[in-house]
């Protein structure tokens, strides 16, 4: 996915997690629903998810507005995610739009807040944190049920499909 120069710089200084006990998983068709894939560990009916990422091999070809439309879809769909969603950085010709939590969960020693990463064939969801006493910002897991995760995997997936 080609990201935007912000997008980029902003990317380097994202500290990986530490996801030890998280399993692979892969679903689907990424020629025709797409392909999801990423990893997570399941507690019960609740699931952590390191990322979430769904690509499409032969996206059909969609315009940056048809892209931006289904990225602006996403902010009022995914509702469930506990914060709201706006679109925080966009390059149309990259056709590449990132979506944040706004306003992000905050308490006295961190900020967190979703991302979502739009790209011509792929969607990358994940969870990032800024650890205030060490001004690191790394990505931690996201906690979902696992009805939640079957939606958000629906949602994200419409991102390819036909035009509402």
């Amino acid at each position: 996915m080609k990201l935007s120069r912000k997008a980029k710089r902003y990317d380097d200084t994202v500290l990986p997690g530490d996801f030890q006990g998280f399993e692979p998983f892969e679903e689907g068709d990424a020629s025709h629903e797409g392909l999801a894939y990423g990893a997570l560990r399941r507690h019960g009916m609740e699931v952590e998810v390191e990322h979430l990422a769904v690509e499409r091999f032969n996206p059909k070809k969609q315009s940056f507005a048809k892209l931006k439309s289904k990225a602006e879809n996403l902010t009022k769909q995914v509702t469930y995610l506990n914060e709201r969603l706006e679109i925080v950085d966009h390059d149309r010709r990259g056709m590449y739009i990132q979506l944040r939590s706004l306003p992000p969960y905050k308490d006295d020693n961190q900020i967190q807040f979703n991302e979502i990463c739009i790209g011509r064939d792929k969607v990358v969801v994940k969870r990032i944190a800024f650890f205030r006493k060490d001004e690191v910002k790394q990505q931690v897991a996201l906690n979902l049920t696992e009805d939640n995760l079957k939606r958000l995997l629906c949602d994200i997936r419409e991102v390819f499909g036909p035009s509402n």
